[in-house]
């Protein structure tokens, strides 16, 4: 579960932001603070993942952004500007443009930009974590998928991204092919350059129109082994 602070000076504002997020997968508004001392006592409380915060702010506000990305120690930080366009919503300095059209942001604008925020943060965790993950996640408009690594049963790879088959789905994960065999070298074996397999769902090797496919259960797809990897499989698959 994603964790996001709201901070807004127009709370009509940020209740709207509050009922869209809450319609996304996997995303949870911890609360909506209208100043910076709310805001900084609500991440005490809460301790957000994502601090979602909309500029310009009313000097009335006491809500100096700098400063209070420092003392929350917050990344990423989504930026929000209803009355902008052409804005950076996940910038590396905190400092409004100058001067910006007058058209409203739209909500597609907002749900990427904690999409691809929430992203940044799992993705940090990964690296964090010395065990592999239980899940994999699926990001979309409708927020966070969250995929069990333990029914996913080949996984393979299409141009930029990868399918992950379970016995009923197919979702597309942004994980590299390369990467997901590394962190789960205990539960997928390499069948061709372009497949991993989950290993206890291996049921056999067949031959095919002279070549070799694998019979994997639960599962219609019949992927090609490599001729490199047939030998190797054949050996392994009495272990198994």
């Amino acid at each position: 579960m994603i964790k996001v602070l709201i901070v807004d000076d127009e709370l009509l504002m940020g209740g709207g932001a509050q009922s869209l997020l809450a319609q996304m997968k996997n995303i949870q508004v911890v609360g909506v603070a209208d100043n910076g001392p709310a805001a900084v006592q609500l991440a005490d409380k809460h301790n957000p993942d994502i601090l979602l915060i909309k500029l310009p702010m009313a000097v009335s506000a006491e809500i100096p952004t700098d400063k209070l990305l420092q003392q929350l120690d917050l990344l990423p930080a989504v930026i929000y500007v209803p009355s902008c366009i052409d804005f950076n919503p996940i910038p590396t300095a905190l400092e409004p443009a100058a001067a910006c059209s007058a058209r409203q942001l739209s909500q597609d604008d907002l749900v990427a930009a904690v999409s691809k925020a929430s992203k940044q943060i799992l993705e940090r965790q990964r690296e964090n974590r010395a065990e592999p993950r239980t899940h994999l996640y699926v990001y979309s408009y409708l927020g966070i998928d969250k995929i069990p690594v333990n029914k996913v049963l080949l996984l393979q790879a299409d141009q930029k991204y990868v399918k992950a088959h379970m016995a009923d789905s197919v979702v597309t994960i942004n994980d590299s092919l390369v990467a997901l065999e590394v962190e789960f070298k205990e539960l997928f074996v390499r069948i061709h350059r372009n497949a991993l397999v989950a290993m206890d769902a291996i049921e056999g090797l067949i031959k095919i129109d002279n070549r070799v496919v694998i019979k994997i259960k639960n599962l219609s797809e019949r992927p090609t082994v490599s001729r490199r990897r047939a030998s190797y499989l054949r050996q392994l698959l009495p272990l198994l």
